[in-house]
């Protein structure tokens, strides 16, 4: 066992400096930008641009931005409404970070509502955003703490992916100052809660064209979005025919290829197993098929890292370092005895 452990400790002190010589060379290309220097050299810049970056849904952003910010109606309620991957968040949030909508509003407010929401969770969220220390209030006395507040305040509020209504709760939470936002893919929900048909959008998948910009900033970000064969092209678009115009199906097969931009091979192998996917499942089958061939793409280590997600409840803040801990403590990635030894005491926490 000495001499075992001898040689298992040299094998671990060879790894630690392959690892170092190579760090380089590990680091993820997809998010990094390349330049040589005069003696051949590897130097990382800055991204120069941003993948999330909208494409496709500009009049979507400025039609909503357009009823929220005239001052020719009352407007209490717009929706936003689709099947899943069509980018009703990405329109909400960027409306939600709007400058021309932050300088309307005294106030703005995020809500991500989910299928097994709660009110008491919702309205402690509610008045957190509205700089209320909430800990000392009961259930009953949180909804005529928001009313109060509101009522004092023009807030914008964002219901994000809402599922279903209780109109009581909802009916008592609504007041004429704020403007809702609601968010979900479900019509009749949207309509439930007070939206006029006048005021529910709903956007529409990208076309050829913006879906092929979109692909490309992700799959070809070390070229600067572009992409300069003609093979890799005729893959990518007929891999974008079974993506139905959805922005999260795009973003999630480019990022997948994006590591693959070497081989048009590889993206036909993709082409043909995401169709073999997407034949299978409903109308979002082409969102589900892009994230499961991205994690099929995954080593086995990182596999279970991933899967750990799958024990906290939907919509839950989740640590970082209390996650990575975790890891080291399960074996799934490498660790100093230091680390080791903050996980003993933060596992204990995490369990209790």
């Amino acid at each position: 066992m000495y001499e075992t452990g001898k040689k298992l400790k040299n094998i671990n002190e060879r790894i630690t400096k392959m690892e170092a010589s190579l760090q380089t060379y590990l680091v993820a290309e997809a998010k990094l930008d390349y330049k040589a220097d005069n003696q051949g050299q590897r130097n990382i810049s800055q991204e120069y641009y941003d993948p999330s970056e909208i494409i496709g849904l500009e009049n979507d952003i400025e039609k909503i931005k357009g009823w929220m910010l005239s001052s020719n109606e009352e407007l209490r309620h717009v929706g936003i409404v689709g099947m899943g991957g069509l980018g009703k968040t990405t329109i909400a949030r960027k409306l939600f970070n709007d400058k021309d909508v932050i300088h309307h509003f005294h106030k703005t407010i995020w809500v991500t509502v989910t299928k097994n929401f709660t009110e008491q969770r919702i309205m402690r969220g509610m008045l957190e955003q509205l700089g209320m220390k909430c800990s000392g209030f009961e259930k009953r006395e949180l909804l005529p703490q928001i009313k109060k507040m509101l009522s004092d305040n023009k807030c914008l509020i964002v219901m994000d992916d809402v599922w279903k209504v209780d109109l009581d709760w909802w009916g008592r939470l609504c007041c004429q100052s704020s403007i809702f936002i609601i968010t979900s893919r479900r019509e009749d929900v949207i309509k439930k809660m007070g939206v006029e048909d006048s005021r529910i959008h709903q956007p529409r998948p990208l076309n050829k064209e913006e879906s092929w910009s979109l692909l490309c900033k992700y799959a070809f970000s070390r070229s600067r979005g572009r992409c300069y064969d003609e093979g890799l092209e005729r893959e990518g678009r007929e891999i974008l025919e079974k993506c139905g115009g959805l922005p999260l199906a795009i973003k999630t097969i480019g990022a997948l290829l994006a590591p693959k931009a070497d081989s048009p091979r590889q993206w036909k192998e993709i082409c043909q197993d995401f169709h073999q996917l997407a034949t299978k499942g409903d109308d979002t089958a082409s969102v589900t098929s892009s994230l499961k061939l991205s994690y099929d793409e995954l080593p086995a280590h990182l596999k279970s890292c991933l899967l750990c997600f799958s024990i906290f409840p939907e919509d839950f803040t989740i640590h970082a370092e209390q996650i990575v801990l975790w890891w080291v403590g399960e074996g799934l990635i490498l660790g100093d005895e230091k680390e080791r030894q903050l996980l003993n005491w933060d596992m204990n926490i995490f369990h209790n």
